[in-house]
């Protein structure tokens, strides 16, 4: 190996040290500290927006359940009237009164 080529060499070393290395180091302290901030904000907002919508979820399914409470009574006579396949095509919207076979008049 020639005088040269190792001095050429340990220049480039030299650079590198001076040069890349500090933006380096300078690119991950930026981005551990925007990934520090941003990441817990972004985390706060989404939780509180994700427990509002299953609040709202249950809110809507705890309506529904009422409304079905009350109406059934009224609603699935026609549903067990109908036929296999009429429950299937034109009730199908009418399903859950399934759940609720049991407590239907035996004349229904």
């Amino acid at each position: 190996m020639s005088d040269n080529n190792w001095r050429k060499r340990w220049l480039v070393i030299a650079l590198m040290g001076m040069i890349v290395l500090p933006i380096a180091a300078t690119l991950v302290m930026a981005s551990y500290k925007v990934v520090s901030t941003a990441v817990p904000m972004v985390w706060g907002s989404w939780s509180s927006h994700q427990s509002r919508l299953q609040r709202e979820e249950d809110r809507v399914a705890k309506i529904r359940q009422a409304g079905y409470d009350e109406y059934y009574q009224n609603v699935c006579p026609e549903y067990f009237k109908a036929s296999f396949f009429g429950r299937l095509w034109t009730y199908r919207t009418l399903s859950w009164c399934e759940d609720y076979r049991d407590r239907m008049p035996a004349g229904s």
